[in-house]
């Protein structure tokens, strides 16, 4: 138990640097290794023995991060679709595959695409909600608000699993998918959804007092109306993750974060709930609906 909380408070520490340096490009280089990390992970669990295939899917993964961060600013030349850069790396994996057929199958290639373009992509969604986020129409920076909504889906995505995880040992009598996670259970899960919501109403309070300024004004009802289908979400993740690990007998994917697993034990909420936030965003931009935030000076 000990071990897992300081290695939370230290991975906690580390998201907020990255929040606060949140217009530098430190945010993107922090992703790079955690999405090379998160395919390796995945692949090493599905049992991915060929190894070109394991590095070269490892590297694509490395790369999608900045390839987001950066493809707007390349010449017009190299800006290539992105379905066209997917069936590319397709055509590379299965290309990999026949070449170690003897150590290789179909079901590898897909997990190894699923785990160097999916989740990476998932990953980098963020730098999408800060990019969307950091600046006005005007080109005035809106810092406060990118920082606000990636600290919101942090929240979504790790304080449900870790207050499920203290409600539920304190109160949990019935599972709540004991095939596929064995420890989780529906006290917990509503225990989880319940203190994120109000957890998120405190934060959403405290940015518009103190941090916001008075430019802009976060919407706290529809913020909660937010953070529930996330926290839901949350736990979807959790459990599609977990039985990835099931089905292939494994308690985790690594042990880089002591008491806690591998990076994916740790991202696999994250992975759901930053496109799907970034998505919502996207629209109440694009729409101009003011639904979570509203600015308040001309």
């Amino acid at each position: 138990m000990k071990t897992r909380i300081i290695t939370g408070l230290t991975g906690a520490a580390g998201a907020i640097l990255a929040l606060v340096r949140l217009d530098s490009p430190l945010l993107g280089i922090l992703l790079i290794p955690f999405a090379a990390m998160a395919c390796h992970e995945i692949c090493s669990v599905a049992k991915v023995k060929n190894k070109a295939m394991l590095w070269f899917g490892t590297a694509v993964a490395a790369l999608v991060p900045p390839w987001v961060e950066y493809r707007d600013r390349l010449p017009a030349f190299l800006q290539i679709p992105s379905l066209a850069l997917v069936a590319f790396c397709f055509a590379a994996l299965c290309l990999l595959a026949l070449l170690h057929s003897d150590e290789t199958r179909f079901e590898h290639v897909l997990f190894t695409l699923f785990a160097s373009i999916a989740v990476p992509a998932a990953l980098a969604s963020l730098l999408a909600v800060r990019d969307l986020l950091r600046r006005s129409e005007g080109g005035a920076f809106r810092i406060n608000l990118a920082v606000y909504f990636l600290f919101f889906i942090f929240c979504c995505a790790w304080l449900t699993d870790t207050f499920a995880y203290f409600v539920g040992g304190k109160l949990g009598k019935h599972k709540l998918s004991p095939k596929i996670s064995p420890k989780k259970t529906v006290e917990g899960a509503i225990g989880g959804v319940l203190c994120t919501l109000l957890a998120n109403i405190g934060f959403a309070l405290l940015f518009n007092a103190v941090f916001l300024k008075g430019e802009y004004h976060l919407n706290v009802p529809a913020l909660v109306l937010l953070s529930l289908p996330l926290c839901l979400i949350s736990m979807l993740g959790d459990l599609t993750f977990s039985l990835i690990k099931r089905n292939f007998g494994e308690k985790d994917f690594g042990k880089f974060f002591p008491g806690h697993g591998g990076a994916m034990d740790r991202f696999d909420s994250l992975v759901f709930v930053a496109p799907c936030c970034a998505l919502l965003l996207q629209m109440n931009s694009q729409l101009q609906w003011d639904l979570f935030y509203t600015r308040i000076l001309a």
